[in-house]
């Protein structure tokens, strides 16, 4: 399991990691920097199972117990506080993603206008709540401030103030996005249930061997 995260959070950086820069002030909390974290960490709880299986060392087997329980717990926790929390957290990327825009898009040192590009295109959408975010964005000179970018185009157009803006995308990024994720929300919680499932198997597996292995060695 610590494997296939590790997997997928490589692959989201390879694939999806410049996302990471549309929350500036967070983006160590993107999807790509917490799946190859929580990899990592499985796969060195996983390094004592598996030696302690091997080696039938009972102590190795009890650690990778205590950590597992401690994962579990913490990833229980977790999801709790994300459900609780959820309209703070919402609110939270909104105002990153606003924050991106008026503060950062244009910036040298960033690809989010790449990023912004790509977003505009998958969702068909501009700007987080509507083109008008784009008003005022550091990029544009003064003389062009109620600009947007040329990926906001319904059709062929520059995006340049004085444009009619009915050639320019309607719906807002955040809304296609939160309904993008409504739509996907079984695979999230099939692929959250598998997971559950398999630390279960591994705890009960785990001390089931543990306790044959005390066994054992009471009869030595």
């Amino acid at each position: 399991m610590g494997c296939a995260l590790l997997g997928i959070g490589i692959w989201l950086h390879l694939a999806k990691g410049s996302y990471g820069s549309l929350l500036p002030s967070h983006g160590f909390m993107s999807a790509t920097v917490l799946c190859i974290t929580s990899g990592v960490i499985i796969l060195l709880v996983g390094f004592f199972g598996c030696c302690g299986a091997i080696v039938e060392n009972s102590c190795m087997l009890l650690t990778y117990f205590v950590l597992m329980v401690f994962v579990f717990l913490l990833e229980i926790i977790v999801g709790s506080l994300a459900f609780a929390y959820k309209t703070e957290i919402e609110k939270l990327i909104e105002k990153e993603l606003v924050k991106g825009i008026k503060e950062k898009y244009g910036d040298k040192d960033n690809n989010l206008e790449i990023v912004w590009n790509q977003v505009h295109n998958q969702f068909n959408c501009c700007g987080v709540h509507n083109y008008t975010d784009w008003y005022g964005a550091p990029k544009w000179p003064d003389r062009a401030k109620r600009s947007v970018p040329q990926s906001c185009c319904v059709m062929l157009c520059t995006g340049q103030q004085g444009e009619n803006v009915s050639l320019w995308k309607s719906n807002g990024c955040l809304k296609e996005l939160k309904s993008w994720i409504f739509e996907h929300a079984y695979i999230l919680g099939v692929v959250g249930l598998t997971i559950a499932i398999i630390q279960l198997l591994g705890l009960v597996a785990s001390m089931v061997l543990f306790c044959y292995i005390r066994k054992e060695g009471d009869y030595i």
